[in-house]
């Protein structure tokens, strides 16, 4: 029998510090969709799904493609929407199941999903597709870099590896090899090991420094014996009992990662230092920053608001910073909808307030014009966001882009897409941990430096290493 593939997707990252849980409502507006809308949506985008729908078709493969829905990182998701979500799920895999076997099937999580009242949920999701199909099935799961994956999910997939890069510029790529994996004669399966700590987010980076260097020897550890060995960061701001920087290894069954798992532990020791250090505050980096601005071009990264990480993007925190150092600078983006509602109200040349902690900064509109851009850099290639709304402020020679929904400057389009060259500016302040260096950092020629303004993406927000539990024990009617 020719092999038969799936594909389901349920993709969200919690934030247990959040101030408010995510609804059904969010994936609805994120995306939410099935059939051959996905394939259309995401077949060119350089993401994990464009990655195993590629593969797939390089090997002849026409996937049957179940529900796929996802939602913006925030807090954690609703009992009632998670049972909903997940009850269309496997509605989804029934359907497909019904017109046949499947020998294959690709279940896109992240591997940091929170649930009201639900411990580990993604595991729940597994085991649940698992019980659908059967054991003759191949599950093979991707996960995020930033996954907290539980013994649960282990245990119900087959095969399970993570992206290596931080930013996500291989995820495309690593969707293939989970495919190339998946279809591997020898049956492989994954071991999951903690490595006892939990470096900070904004130390994840692997473009240079001690984590890159760590990403870097898992792919020295792979070979004959081992067919893939993934160093996941770990989101922090999770309360799951599994929260950490951990290790997924994938070799055939009755391997031994003792030695792999020693290795890397040693490995991660003699860097704890620099993996642990503290990123300043809006205050503590200005002479850093002034001396940076005497060498080029330089990207500042607001870690402490990303709203990729279950920040707010509203902290406007750095502004009165940034206002008095005398350079150009573009600010975004500001999540504000009352100062969107304001400027609209006030009009092209119009005057309007930005609050800020040292008080009021004017402003005078610029633009009005909604937040939509399309990502065109390494990181999320293809991939639309939606900031709703928007409008773009003037002080003086610098620019705040404002928008009224959560959404990051992922890539240089975001200036772009609202009429602001990057190029023309001294300073490039954006809210981000990771992600903005793909596209950024060649236009950094005074350097890239990181500060933490205190929101609720900081790193002295994550909840202590070690000092957490589960969050509750799953109801019956989630147990399959």
């Amino acid at each position: 029998m020719p092999p038969r593939a799936a594909i389901l997707q349920l993709f969200h990252e919690a934030s247990c510090i959040a101030p408010r849980p995510v609804t059904r409502d969010e994936f609805l507006a994120r995306h939410h969709m099935r059939g051959p809308d996905v394939a259309a949506a995401f077949g060119d985008t350089e993401n994990w799904m464009g990655g195993v729908l590629s593969a797939l078709a390089g090997r002849g493969i026409t996937p049957e493609i179940g529900l796929c829905t996802a939602a913006l990182p925030g807090g954690p998701l609703t009992r009632a929407g998670f049972e909903t979500l997940l009850g269309e799920l496997l509605d989804s895999l029934d359907a497909i199941l019904a017109q046949g076997p499947l020998s294959h099937l690709f279940l896109l999580l992240h591997g940091a999903l929170l649930v009201e009242g639900v411990d580990d949920p993604e595991a729940v999701i597994a085991r649940a597709v698992r019980t659908a199909t059967g054991p003759a099935t191949r599950i093979a799961v991707p996960l995020d870099f930033h996954a907290n994956p539980g013994p649960g999910l282990i245990e119900a997939a087959d095969i399970v590896i993570g992206g290596k890069l931080y930013p996500h510029t291989d995820t495309r790529a690593r969707g293939a090899r989970l495919v190339n994996l998946a279809f591997t004669p020898r049956r492989l399966s994954t071991r999951h090991v903690g490595l006892g700590v939990q470096v900070p987010m904004p130390r994840q980076e692997t473009t240079a420094g001690p984590f890159a260097e760590l990403a870097a020897l898992t792919d020295r550890l792979e070979g004959a014996a081992v067919a893939d060995v993934t160093l996941l960061g770990g989101f922090p701001f999770s309360d799951a009992a599994q929260r950490g920087t951990s290790l997924l290894i994938t070799a055939p069954e009755g391997h031994d990662p003792a030695a792999i798992v020693d290795r890397m532990r040693r490995a991660v020791a003699v860097r704890q230092n620099a993996l642990m250090a503290a990123v300043p505050g809006a205050a503590d980096v200005m002479p850093e920053l002034r001396a940076a601005l005497g060498r080029g071009r330089v990207v500042l990264a607001d870690v402490g608001d990303n709203p990729g990480g279950g920040g707010t993007g509203g902290e406007p925190t750095l502004l009165p910073h940034l206002a008095g150092l005398g350079v150009a600078f573009g600010f975004g983006f500001l999540v504000a909808p009352d100062l969107v509602t304001a400027t609209t109200a006030a009009g092209m040349g119009g005057m309007v307030e930005i609050p800020t902690p040292a008080g009021p900064i004017a402003a005078r509109v610029e633009r009005l014009q909604p937040v939509h851009y399309r990502n065109s850099g390494a990181m999320m290639r293809g991939e639309m966001l939606d900031g709703g709304p928007g409008a773009v402020l003037a002080l003086g020679r610098s620019r705040v882009l404002v928008s009224s929904l959560r959404v990051q400057a992922y890539d240089t389009e975001a200036f772009r897409a609202m009429g602001v060259a990057p190029e023309t500016l001294d300073l490039l302040a954006i809210k981000s941990i990771g992600h903005f260096r793909a596209s950024y950092t060649p236009l950094a020629t005074g350097g890239v430096l990181l500060v933490d303004s205190g929101g609720l993406s900081s790193p002295r927000r994550a909840p202590p290493f070690g000092g957490t539990t589960a969050r509750s024990t799953p109801p019956a009617l989630l147990q399959t």
